[in-house]
């Protein structure tokens, strides 16, 4: 008997949300930011390419870090932690049109400053986190 209410236990213990998000933090303890190598990847040598990519990633950033706090939010898993090497790159390389691709870096440039700056929303999006108690 003791050893089932231990599986169950265990078990409830594991299906909670991480402890550690609730008044968590997406920062980092290395603030290096890995996930360059990834976008450098996908890039090659074409820096207006590379541009595009980190700044989509920037609004994958924030349209993840909303779900996560809205999961916590509703009681739903969730993690709040450093996103880096936990990025989906196939989710974002796929958010850039495809005939950037195939476009010369300094042809790119236009379209790098198309992309919004999304400093209002990411404010917005962290508020909300705070709001609901996902964050500090």
């Amino acid at each position: 008997m003791r050893s089932i209410l231990f599986a169950a236990s265990a078990a409830l213990t594991l299906a909670t949300p991480m402890a550690h998000a609730a008044g968590g933090s997406w920062q980092c303890e290395n603030q290096m930011d890995m996930d360059r190598e990834e976008a450098r990847e996908i890039a090659g040598s074409n820096n207006g390419l590379y541009q595009i990519l980190m700044k989509t990633r920037e609004n994958w950033d924030i349209a993840h870090i909303r779900e996560q706090c809205e999961a916590y939010a509703e009681g739903r898993p969730y993690e709040i932690s450093c996103l880096n090497d936990r990025r989906d790159w196939d989710e974002i390389e796929a958010m850039v049109p495809e005939e950037y691709f195939g476009m010369a870096s300094a042809d790119l440039t236009p379209h790098f400053q198309a992309i919004q700056n999304n400093t209002d929303e990411a404010i917005a999006v962290m508020n909300y986190c705070r709001d609901v108690g996902a964050i500090e």
